[in-house]
């Protein structure tokens, strides 16, 4: 896979979670953090928070070759939406900045400790923020709050000015 279809993979997962954080805006207050109206779920802050601790700790491993386990994500450290916003706001110049450093031949190399090449590594991180969005929009739709169509080929076809 080449370096711009994986920065084409990420543009549509920061578009797509920019849905679900502009849905979680307009929660009433409690909704964000209070228990979700599925049985079994996690309340929405802690999968929104999950989903960008995996994002951010997948990169630092990738750019690193360190796992740095200490450094988790705490949902507490994250008491509105606007906090989350923010952070991930961060992480997505701190992942655009790395991402744009690497070149095709950066895709095939073996990712440390695990032999895979980066490319399925970072379709990897695309793909559990995928689910997770999901699970984060099936939230949203039973408060009343639907974030729309989240699909990568809405993204190509809607949100885009190609």
């Amino acid at each position: 896979m080449r370096a711009d279809d994986l920065r084409l993979l990420f543009d549509y997962s920061y578009a797509a979670t920019g849905r679900i954080l502009d849905a979680t805006l307009r929660l009433a207050p409690g909704e964000f953090t209070g228990p979700p109206p599925l049985r079994g779920a996690m309340s929405l802050r802690d999968l929104l928070v999950h989903t960008l601790d995996a994002e951010r700790g997948w990169r630092e491993f990738l750019r690193t070759g360190i796992e740095d386990e200490e450094a988790v994500l705490e949902p507490a450290a994250f008491p509105d939406i606007a906090a989350l916003t923010r952070a991930w706001r961060e992480d997505e110049t701190r992942m655009r900045e790395w991402q744009a450093t690497l070149d095709d031949e950066a895709m095939d190399a073996p990712e440390a400790g695990r032999g895979r090449p980066l490319w399925v590594c970072l379709t990897h991180v695309v793909n559990h923020s995928t689910q997770h969005r999901s699970e984060a929009a099936m939230i949203l739709s039973h408060l009343g709050q639907s974030p729309g169509d989240l699909d990568f080929t809405f993204y190509l076809r809607d949100w885009t000015d190609d």
